[in-house]
């Protein structure tokens, strides 16, 4: 998350993303994890130098992780799709980590 400017959540049912500010640049990493868990988020994309070992620690278990090499929300969402099918509740980079 630290690289992070927005956090958005794709509702795929009422087929909306609303964006909302990153509070990690001014509050920090931990603000940005609370949030996302204070939205509903059942899952996060995140691109492999975003998400840092403490974010993984205090996401994990409760939504599953969507890595992708994509830059913005736009690609994302035109393979939305291709993205979801990499839902995994590990990273196993980072559980190697953690170890």
């Amino acid at each position: 998350m630290k690289s992070a400017d927005i956090l958005a959540i794709i509702d795929e049912e009422q087929k909306v993303v609303e964006q909302y500010e990153n509070p990690a640049p001014e509050f920090g990493e931990e603000a940005a994890v609370e949030g996302i868990l204070e939205l509903g988020a059942s899952a996060v994309i995140v691109r492999d130098d975003t998400l840092t070992q403490s974010a993984y620690k205090a996401l994990k278990g409760h939504v599953k992780f969507m890595p992708t090499s994509m830059n913005n929300l736009y690609e994302i969402l035109d393979k939305l799709e291709e993205v979801k099918s990499g839902a995994t509740d590990v990273i196993e980079k980072l559980e190697v980590s953690a170890s």
